[in-house]
């Protein structure tokens, strides 16, 4: 198993990160992270699962970084109301980019009920994906709406598992790099036929809990994790700044 201890997680553990020859690459340009993670590959679902809120800065980095990287749009699905575009000029700042450039290339949607949900996923999504050409989709704190008590959890769990199928199939027909998160382990323990939907559906799962004054990144299918001791997003650690020289 491989493992960083929380104090040295800020040391490069590469310092050239290359991608595969033959496709696309989602990265957060945190030397550490990207060294656990490989990279999220183009053509693959990848669910994220965190009790930390280092998730929405993971989520923002990866995004920034695709558009910074590939030159193309991401397209995002929030169910949690996560999305905030001071957070996303933070990161930009952080890349020395231009945030209105930027954040024009990040298309964001918002959904307030399981419905308008289930509607953006599977009825919207692909057309946004072919009008902005976009590489990338984002559908953050996807359970979310779902948990409404006025829902019958059955028809939540189908409607889920629909839209998931609709999402691996346009993540196979375009081409993205696809990734559904989710905010708060306990919800996918203690629900009923949830994490089997958001563990086993899809090709890659991350880990991420929190711990006292860090993280825990992991990859549970292959038993692999580092400690890692999170900075504002504004701010640009030492491994960051040696990578870039």
């Amino acid at each position: 198993m491989y493992r960083s201890m929380p104090e040295t997680v800020t040391e490069p553990l590469v310092h050239d990160f290359n991608s595969e020859s033959d496709g696309v690459l989602a990265t957060t340009a945190i030397p550490p992270v990207d060294e656990l993670l490989g990279g999220l590959k183009a053509g693959t679902v990848t669910t994220i699962d965190s009790s930390d809120r280092l998730l929405f800065t993971l989520i923002n980095m990866l995004s920034v970084n695709f558009v910074r990287e590939w030159h193309r749009d991401v397209v995002w699905v929030d169910g949690g109301n996560s999305v905030n575009p001071y957070d996303l000029t933070y990161v930009c700042k952080r890349f020395r980019m231009r945030p209105e450039e930027t954040l024009s290339s990040i298309n964001v949607s918002r959904a307030f009920t399981a419905y308008q949900m289930s509607t953006l996923v599977e009825e919207s999504l692909e057309d946004e994906l072919m009008r902005s050409k976009g590489g990338m989709i984002v559908v953050s704190c996807y359970p979310d709406l779902f948990q409404d008590a006025d829902m019958n959890w059955e028809e939540s769990l189908k409607l889920m598992d629909r839209g998931m199928s609709k999402l691996r199939s346009l993540t196979s027909k375009h081409h993205t790099v696809t990734v559904v998160t989710n905010y708060g382990l306990a919800k996918l323990m203690y629900r009923k036929g949830l994490r089997p939907l958001f563990y086993e559906k899809v090709d890659r799962v991350v880990s991420v809990e929190h711990r006292s004054g860090y993280a825990r990144i992991s990859l549970p299918r292959e038993e692999k994790e580092i400690m890692y001791r999170p900075v504002p997003p504004n701010q640009t650690t030492l491994d960051e700044y040696r990578r870039r020289c």
